[in-house]
Formats: structure tokens, C-alpha cells, sequence
């Protein structure tokens, strides 16, 4: 009796299952609230929000939606969990996590999506695309820009290139990049400042 409890108990600890579970909290925001946020045709939230993603082999399309904005599509791929290798050493856990999709976790936890005004005028698309280029380069280089604003090293080649692109002098970055606590606030932040000027 013992053998066969223990041989269950066995079967069914997959790790990756036991150790991630078979959903993946995965947050989604954008530069516009109430994004509306559809994964397989299905409307699952409104940015900003956290949606608890079933785990799966292979890709998901995150399809991004407001009235008067172009349509986003995003690719968010699935890769073998870490914590499945270990059934590896034994199979039958294995095979549990392959139907519970708990040996798949995908390639990120967070989207940030950059709606863009549909029909622009070529003078908006412009600013759109400059816009653009100033949330995607604060977003990649957050953890740089934060070190070289509390180093003070404003003349440093990242803070130079945010200083371009934003239209703003290292002295007003500097403030900016120290107050922000996430890369989404700062990119706010930029844009405030941006309109404000």
C-alpha cells in the first residue's frame, strides 16, 4: 500500500507543474489606458491589468485594440520551463508536465504596447515616430539610464543619445531618470514633460 501511495505521490510531481504551476501571470500596459487586450480572438482585459496565461507549447498572438489607434499584434513565444528538465530522470513526472503545460514558459512576463493614432497626418506620423523611438529607447536602456543619472554621468553615450531623442537638457533628464521607479513611468514622465514644453 505505501509502495503504491509512494509511486502516485511520484507520478504526480511534475516539477515544472509543482514549481510554476500551469499559468503564467504575464502584465500587459501601454502608453494608453484601457487598451483593450484579446489573446485567440478573446477579450481577457484592458490595460493596464495582469492576466493569468494558461502555459502552452508553441506561440500566442496578443492582439492590442482602442478605438482611433492602429491594431498591435504581438508574438509572445513558449520555451522549455527550466524546472521540467529535472523529470528528465523520470519519465512519468515528465509526461505529467507535458499535459498540464507546465514543462512551457513563455519568453516574458510583461508587454508593454505603443498604440499609434490610425489615419496621421505626415507631420503627426512624424512626431508619432519620434515619440515612438523615445519610449522604446528608455524602455531598453532603463537600467543603464539609471545608473549614469545617479553616477552623474550625464555626458555618458546612453544619457547623450535619451538627451537627442527627447529634446530635453541632461539636467531636467537626470531629475526625471532618478524619480522614475519603473521604465513606464519614466517614459510618462518624458511625456509630460514633453507636453508640458
Amino acid at each position: 500500500m505505501k509502495k503504491t501511495v509512494l509511486f502516485g505521490a511520484l507520478l504526480l510531481s511534475a516539477c515544472g507543474t509543482v514549481f510554476n504551476g500551469t499559468e503564467q501571470d504575464i502584465s500587459f500596459d501601454s502608453n494608453l489606458k484601457g487598451v483593450k487586450i484579446f489573446v485567440d480572438g478573446m477579450q481577457i482585459c484592458k490595460t493596464p491589468c495582469v492576466y493569468p496565461l494558461e502555459r502552452k507549447s508553441g506561440s500566442v498572438v496578443v492582439v492590442a485594440k482602442k478605438k482611433g489607434y492602429e491594431d498591435k499584434q504581438i508574438v509572445l513565444r513558449s520555451g522549455l520551463n527550466n524546472a521540467s528538465i529535472l523529470n528528465l530522470t523520470f519519465w512519468p513526472s515528465w509526461l505529467t508536465d507535458v499535459a498540464t503545460g507546465g514543462m512551457w514558459q513563455y519568453s516574458r512576463d510583461g508587454i508593454y504596447i505603443d498604440m499609434e493614432k490610425s489615419n496621421l497626418a505626415a507631420a503627426d506620423w512624424e512626431k508619432a515616430r519620434s515619440q515612438t523611438a523615445l519610449r522604446r529607447f528608455t524602455l531598453f536602456n532603463f537600467e543603464e539610464l539609471k545608473m549614469a543619472a545617479s553616477a552623474g554621468k550625464t555626458d555618458s553615450d546612453v544619457f547623450q543619445a535619451l538627451a537627442r531623442l527627447s529634446g530635453q537638457s541632461p539636467a531636467l533628464l537626470t531629475e526625471a531618470v532618478n524619480n522614475a521607479a519603473t521604465p513606464v513611468s519614466l517614459v510618462q514622465n518624458l511625456e509630460k514633460s514633453a507636453a508640458g514644453s
